[in-house]
């Protein structure tokens, strides 16, 4: 028995049960024919949502508060900029401070196409590219239990289209992001010992872990905020009263688990109505590693090979600790969603990966080692690295679409448990050939200055680019139609918005408290310069990425000549 899901406004002196009576007989329009029956029935009034509640008052004062702080530090800053410039460098304490929040300064630091000599850019292309692999996969699986799609058939039948493969493995984007992590921190771990002269107390694991936290909370927390207090506001419609979508038990799960987000352990809460901001485990999963691997970097450090082997060892203990819990845990989908796709365990490979990359271009200096035939080898690594991507993300639609039965190896528990690591393997080649000078093309393409702006913004746009899609979804008064060029269209609106969102949500709490936190946190060891000048443009002192955050790692390479971290 098919189902059809349709939505009609009535006037509100109409209860439920007139609702059900007046649908079942047609006098609605919406029995085509006599067999349809009302199976079930949700209404979402008018006055559901009328006033606001106390938790959405405290929200809106927080936002206004902020909103005038920044409005006129912002005012300060041009007046002192055009009529009293000289005073800039002998401003006290105080007005620094104040000045944190002024939008002149921090949008020119957004928008700066500098990027200090040594950096490595190709990092920036990757992030934005990413982000917009997972912008792009979102359009598509938003859609599930928060729209009705009226041709169903064309939709599913997107499977057999040669780019399904995109679609289907965006989720390899946060396996890039969680590379990138283990890089960068590594790096700056390894230079930073370097200077310390090996010396890591725990004064030094304290600040390592303060600076990450204050790096990456506040705008996260702000957006949940907005989430859980004030996005029930932002539209109306049937679906926002149906059972199925999966916004209404993500804002109840905030509504009593914010704070597992703000720990870092949403990943392990994952139950509907339980849940909150359910993209933001990829935040968990990040964090706990970066607490986790300063002892695996001391090792490798000062026991190379005995580091080296235990990295290698805990990566063979994630592809078999994956397909055991695969195998046992998921018998569908959502358990897979639900379960080790979230665990950390089960995700840290491509982060470890990452590590080991760091630490080869340290002990390096990012330079090849002077091998014969450098050329051919190099070469070689770029096919292999290309295999692996591409047996990563092409081999599962591949197979779908041209066996038969179809064959969807995706249900395999090894297959899940080796797939990232696959993918993981080619991007980490590209970063390694396009840090000793062997990138070509690729790198040129992914070193473009216009990928900077946009490079810090991706942290801000992952969180808040579900928001996005989940009101327009929500909020559309129909079924809605797909087709390729519809879902184009949507990924573009969902892209620009997400980056222009990204932006506000930056200017008004991610930029401020990054430049704050040089005035609260003491400096660390081997990593932090002297502050420097109110007025001097640092873009690269900012971490902006997914997920991460480096989607999401510090994004200050020293040597690379980017920001403190």
């Amino acid at each position: 028995m098919g189902r059809n899901t349709t939505g009609v406004c009535v006037p509100n002196t109409c209860t439920d049960k007139d609702v059900g009576l007046l649908t079942s007989t047609g006098l609605l329009g919406v029995k085509p024919m006599a067999s349809w029956y009302p199976i079930g029935l949700t209404c979402q009034r008018e006055g559901t949502y009328a006033n606001f509640s106390g938790a959405a008052i405290a929200a809106i004062a927080i936002i206004c508060i902020i909103f005038i702080i920044i409005t006129v530090s912002s005012l300060y800053e041009f007046i002192i900029s055009l009529y009293y410039p000289e005073t800039r460098k002998s401003l006290a304490l105080s007005t620094r401070v104040f000045l944190s929040f002024s939008v002149f300064t921090n949008a020119r630091k957004v928008f700066s196409l500098k990027s200090p000599p040594g950096q490595l850019p190709a990092l920036h292309g990757i992030r934005v590219i990413s982000t917009l692999w997972i912008i792009y996969g979102h359009t598509n699986f938003f859609t599930i239990g928060n729209i009705e799609i009226s041709n169903k058939v064309e939709a599913s039948g997107a499977r057999k289209e040669w780019w399904y493969f995109i679609q289907n493995n965006m989720d390899m984007a946060v396996d890039t992001f969680l590379l990138l992590s283990g890089f960068l921190v590594t790096y700056l771990f390894m230079k930073q010992l370097t200077q310390t002269g090996g010396v890591f107390t725990w004064r030094d694991y304290g600040l390592h872990i303060l600076h990450r936290y204050l790096r990456l909370t506040p705008v996260y927390a702000f957006l949940i905020m907005i989430y859980t207090c004030l996005l029930v506001y932002m539209g109306d419609g049937p679906y926002w009263a149906t059972p199925s979508n999966w916004v209404m038990p993500s804002i109840h799960g905030c509504e009593g688990h914010w704070w597992t987000n703000l720990l870092y352990i949403n990943n392990y809460f994952t139950d509907s109505g339980v849940e909150c901001f359910g993209w933001g485990w990829y935040l968990g999963v990040d964090m706990q590693l970066y607490v986790m691997i300063p002892g695996v970097l001391l090792l490798l450090y000062k026991k190379p090979k005995i580091g080296a082997i235990i990295t290698c060892g805990l990566i063979v203990l994630c592809w078999v600790l994956h397909g055991v819990l695969y195998h046992f845990l998921v018998h569908s989908i959502l358990d897979y969603l639900a379960t080790t796709y979230k665990y950390t365990v089960t995700r840290m490979a491509p982060y470890l990966m990452g590590v080991l990359l760091g630490y080869v271009l340290f002990r390096t200096n990012r330079t090849i080692p002077n091998i014969q035939h450098k050329k051919m080898w190099m070469f070689l690594g770029w096919m292999v690295g290309t295999v692996c991507s591409l047996a990563g993300v092409v081999t599962p639609a591949a197979l779908l679409q041209n066996t038969d039965p179809p064959y969807y190896i995706q249900n395999d528990a090894v297959w899940r448990a080796m797939e990232r690591s696959l993918f993981a393997t080619g991007v980490a080649w590209v970063i390694y050939a396009s840090s000793v000078g062997y990138g070509g093309i690729i790198s040129e393409f992914l070193s473009w200055s216009g990928w900077l702006p946009l490079s810090r913004l991706t942290y801000s746009a992952y969180l808040i680019h579900p928001m996005i899609m989940q009101v327009y979804y929500m909020s559309y008064k129909g079924a809605l139609l797909y087709s390729e060029i519809n879902w184009l269209f949507l990924f573009i609106s969902f892209s620009f918005l997400a980056f222009a969102c990204g932006f506000a949500a930056s200017m008004m709490a991610e930029v401020p408290f990054l430049e704050l936190e040089n005035f609260i946190l003491p400096k660390r060891r081997g990593r932090d310069r002297v502050t420097p000048e109110p007025e001097r443009v640092v873009v690269e002192r900012q971490q902006y990425q997914p997920l991460l955050q480096e989607a999401v790692a510090d994004p200050r390479i020293p040597g690379y000549g980017s920001v403190l971290t």
